[in-house]
């Protein structure tokens, strides 16, 4: 479980509610049910009592029952079922099934028409009713309390099984509400998973929007949503537009400054223009990298944009070619026809072209791209067969105008804006030795699974693993 997952937070509040709400209606008709089953015990004490009056009368001057009562237990000891008449000295007449024992009724001046509760042997306890009779043969009255009892423990047993019986049916019904609510909570967040698979499908490049039917609530967080990037991709035009106006309006001030230095040399003032020609080639180095990040889309490409890996490195390939040294150099492409990495196409084309072009000033007769894995996660390998970069060196090669052999055109600047544009999309560049002799050059492929301090690996030449 998920602790920050919405859904299951939703299950736990309901089942809590549900617990919560079943057990106030378990206690209430647990509560119910005595009250009613006590009032029918007084019901069929009236009964018994009022049967116990009409058996009642004095012979002699003697208490007796002119008819046996209906309810054998009377006559069975400690049944549960008691009668007794008193007088004003104590018990004259009761049952037999008091044995030896007698009922401890109420005060008379405290005693009510209702039922009352009074202590038995053995922790127990009866529901008592009784009432006063004035009877008299000729001479003078005689005041009688004529009593009868049930045990209380047939109450306590029916309700028992009462409260065992509403338990069951709250906890099937309690099953079938927290299935319900569950049901109710997949349905109701569906409306969000569809936002995730939108989103996701934005994030393989498979639409540039949020699309689909959304619900009331839901349809103006994806309608602003879809005009934010509209927003950012309005944003970006302009900010590339930008950046290359910056690149058109600098590059006549630096080539007047650099035929400047020219004429500073025609002169004789060679130091001058040695000291002009250095400042030029800071600026144009550092407008050029500045540019790069500027174009650079990254991580904030709003559209999940694709690139066709293979199309992309045969393309750069060629125009690789008509560099010097070029024609001369073998090239292949080992990348998987129709393979697609989730980059910008012309950010892809930055970096591999960097890297490709990098791989032309230092290799000996060889370059060849590739794919591969490292740690569970696909890489794009630049190799080539020249003299290498230096383990303690390979850091360095990531800094501006750094390069790791002399007598190479180009500023030095590749590997730097290389490892800008990655940084863009949350990557690394990683420098290692290749499987040609050379120098490897290489990146993971956004999106794919990560492992956590993955160390390059021997690339293997007849693996052609799809890159997304």
């Amino acid at each position: 479980m998920k602790a920050r997952s919405l859904r299951w937070r939703l299950v736990l509040l309901a089942a809590a509610t549900i617990l919560m709400t079943l057990s106030v209606a378990g206690v209430s008709l647990v509560l119910i049910f005595e009250r009613h089953l006590e009032r029918r015990v007084e019901q069929e004490l009236e009964t018994r009592l009022t049967e116990l009056l009409a058996a009642f009368a004095l012979q002699a001057d003697e208490p007796v029952l002119k008819t046996a009562l209906s309810d054998p237990r009377y006559d069975q000891p400690l049944s549960g079922a008691y009668w007794q008449v008193s007088d004003e000295h104590g018990p004259v007449r009761q049952s037999r099934s008091l044995w030896d024992q007698s009922l401890a009724l109420q005060p008379a001046a405290s005693a009510s028409a209702a039922a009352y509760e009074i202590a038995w042997p053995n922790d127990a306890t009866l529901y008592v009713k009784d009432q006063r009779v004035l009877l008299g043969n000729g001479g003078s009255p005689r005041i009688f309390r004529l009593a009868v009892a049930l045990d209380h423990a047939e109450i306590a047993t029916l309700r028992q099984s009462f409260t065992s019986d509403v338990a069951q049916a709250l906890g099937i019904i309690g099953a079938v509400l927290l299935l319900g609510s569950f049901l109710q909570i997949q349905l109701g967040l569906r409306p969000l998973a569809h936002l995730r698979s939108r989103l996701a499908a934005m994030h393989a490049g498979r639409t540039t929007r949020l699309e689909g039917a959304f619900p009331a609530e839901v349809a103006p967080l994806a309608e602003d949503f879809n005009a934010l990037l509209a927003r950012q991709q309005e944003m970006l035009r302009k900010a590339r537009e930008r950046a290359g106006a910056l690149a058109h309006g600098l590059k006549t001030p630096l080539t007047i400054l650099a035929g400047e230095a020219r004429r500073l040399d025609e002169r004789g003032i060679a130091c001058s223009a040695e000291a002009l020609r250095e400042q030029l080639g800071i600026m144009r180095t550092h407008v050029e990298r500045e540019l790069a990040r500027a174009r650079s889309n990254g991580s904030l490409t709003p559209s999940g944009l694709h690139t066709d890996a293979h199309h992309s490195a045969s393309r750069l390939i060629d125009l690789v070619r008509r560099m010097p040294r070029g024609r001369d150099m073998q090239f292949e492409n080992a990348l998987p026809v129709r393979s697609s990495v989730p980059v910008d196409p012309d950010d892809f084309g930055e970096i591999l072209g960097n890297l490709i072009d990098n791989g032309r000033k230092y290799a000996r007769a060889r370059v060849r791209i590739s794919a591969g894995h490292i740690g569970g996660r696909a890489h794009i390998f630049v190799d080539d067969d020249g003299p290498g970069i230096a383990a303690q060196l390979r850091e360095k090669m990531t800094l501006r105008g750094e390069r790791a052999h002399g007598g190479t055109d180009g500023s030095g600047l590749g590997l730097a804006i290389v490892s800008d544009l990655l940084a863009d999309y949350g990557l690394t560049l990683i420098l290692s030795e290749s499987p040609l002799g050379g120098c490897r050059a290489g990146f993971a492929v956004p999106g794919t699974p990560a492992t956590a301090h993955a160390q390059p690996a021997p690339m293997q030449p007849t693996a052609r693993p799809q890159l997304a």
